[in-house]
């Protein structure tokens, strides 16, 4: 009988799991690009750090992928279910709304219509903190 490896021998990720997944994969593809972003179209693009919109090509060069390497980090951890990525999903739980809110306040009112802004909260608040939650209610699952 062969041997099972740890890969094998894990409980399977989920939908819900999944799917983050390959949502955290694709912030930080978006947060890689952030200095792109920006130079193409400075009045949204830029990364936005508790609440501060960082403005220049430099700034959103070097905090881009900072931030990029972090949701990579989490995607990794999620995707392998190990034990360590649950403190980072809490974190984060916490950072997305708090971010969020400061943003929101600090900055000048734009076009955002009120059915963007729930549908904007509604995903961001269920990445965040939903994954948090999902992961620390299986945290038996985690290695």
């Amino acid at each position: 009988m062969p041997n099972e490896t740890s890969d094998s021998a894990r409980a399977p990720l989920g939908w819900f799991l999944t799917v983050m997944t390959v949502l955290f994969v694709v912030l930080a593809l978006s947060d890689f690009t952030k200095a792109l972003q920006f130079a193409n179209n400075p009045v949204v693009g830029g990364l936005v750090v508790f609440g501060h919109k960082f403005h220049g090509v430099a700034n959103n060069l070097v905090l881009g992928p900072l931030f990029g390497v972090v949701l990579l980090v989490y995607a990794h951890g999620i995707w392998h279910l190990r034990a360590w990525v649950l403190p980072l999903a809490i974190v984060y739980a916490f950072y997305v709304p708090y971010n969020l809110v400061l943003f929101w306040y600090t900055q000048p009112p734009g076009p955002r219509s009120i059915p963007f802004i729930v549908g904007y909260l509604a995903i961001a608040l269920i990445g965040s903190i939903g994954t948090a939650i999902y992961l620390a209610w299986h945290r038996e699952r985690l290695s």
